[in-house]
């Protein structure tokens, strides 16, 4: 399903976090407010409001800077309003670092319909990238989560891991380790550097020695029954107009009051002075409780598309349709331009493009 297919409304539930991990690409912002560090409930309820007004889509997801279960009983109260406000069905996704206690696990077995595990892998590649902010080892309590949630047929349950150097060469590997567990979605990213750029080497990478990495262990899980997705394929199935939801754009709301088009931009513009304030399109008022939608902004995002692309960054590139110039958050985080393209993403697509079918069966999941 090409990803812009995934209509949906996000919140950013919490800068909290009880990881710390090495590759953590959240921006060093200035100090957070308290006020700031958690979203408001009322201005999520309205959110739901104006996005259940606009749009036929009745699907909502849970994500952040920091880990979201950490405000559980806010999302089991935004859960809840979201079914009162509407007769469909809605879906109720969750991202999560799957450090979450019993109790938590429960509410989601009963609740959530689609969930992404963040794990890198086996548990000294884990623990070793993944720690708890303490420093204490985070693989048994996954594990454990990941197990019982994957044994639920309601529930689809799927793993996001993040390769390093540590890890980039044993995708394999990677797919023997998850199936033992009982996942049955996988979707693998390279660490990206974060907004303020950095020399460590867990962001260096080679493009092709990913994508060839990648592409084998595509095939295996394939054997396997298992899907194994990478953002740089999320839209061979069919051709599309937008990369993404973000393009057209889709509400994230964050904790200090603003609506944001993508998981890259968090936070408002006082805590990030950086070209990711581009994708910026709305804030609440909280006195008189709606929220203003910025038009010149909305028109700016919805501008990066194919049409446009074919005529400036992506000119006569053959894989333009199954592309739409990749994820907007990152081209804008790397490049600081709005129609800008990320070269190592481009030799990626190349790549599988010449190896993995396009416009053929619909992928059975998506993440992010």
């Amino acid at each position: 399903m090409a990803h812009v297919r995934k209509q949906m409304i996000s919140f950013f539930m919490t800068t909290k976090c009880n990881l710390k991990c090495v590759y953590c690409y959240t921006p060093k912002y200035k100090l957070i407010k308290k006020e700031d560090t958690t979203l408001d409930l009322l201005f999520a309820k309205k959110g739901i409001d104006d996005y259940f007004r606009d749009s036929a889509s009745r699907y909502i997801r849970f994500y952040g800077i920091g880990e979201p279960t950490l405000e559980i009983e806010k999302i089991k109260a935004i859960t809840d309003y979201a079914r009162s406000k509407t007769k469909d069905k809605i879906t109720v996704e969750l991202q999560t670092n799957g450090t979450f206690s019993q109790s938590t696990r429960d509410w989601i077995a009963e609740n959530v319909d689609v969930i992404w595990v963040s794990c890198d892998g086996e548990p000294y590649i884990q623990d070793k990238q993944r720690p708890f902010v303490n420093g204490k080892p985070t693989s048994s309590i996954v594990e454990e989560n990941l197990r019982y949630l994957c044994k639920i047929d309601r529930l689809k349950a799927g793993v996001r891991a993040t390769l390093t150097g540590e890890n980039i060469k044993k995708q394999k590997g990677l797919v023997d380790y998850l199936e033992e567990l009982g996942v049955k979605y996988i979707n693998v990213l390279p660490a990206f550097a974060p907004e303020e750029g950095s020399n460590s080497s867990i962001f260096k990478w080679d493009p092709l020695d990913f994508a060839e990495n990648f592409y084998l262990a595509h095939e295996y899980a394939k054997s396997k029954g298992i899907w194994y997705n990478t953002m740089c394929i999320v839209n061979f199935d069919e051709p599309t107009r937008h990369a993404c939801r973000s393009c057209t754009p889709c509400p994230h709301l964050t904790t200090d009051g603003y609506i944001s088009c993508c998981d890259f931009t968090q936070l408002g513009p006082e805590y990030i002075d950086s070209p990711l304030s581009q994708l910026i399109y709305g804030k609440y008022d909280a006195e008189k409780n709606r929220i203003e939608y910025f038009e010149d902004a909305i028109y700016k995002i919805r501008s990066r598309c194919t049409e446009n692309l074919a005529k400036t960054t992506c000119k006569n590139c053959d894989y333009l349709d199954n592309c739409a110039g990749g994820c907007m958050g990152q081209v804008v985080n790397e490049t600081g331009d709005l129609m800008g393209k990320c070269e190592d993403n481009c030799k990626i697509v190349k790549y599988l493009g010449e190896r993995i079918e396009r416009n053929g069966k619909l992928h059975p999941a998506f993440h992010s």
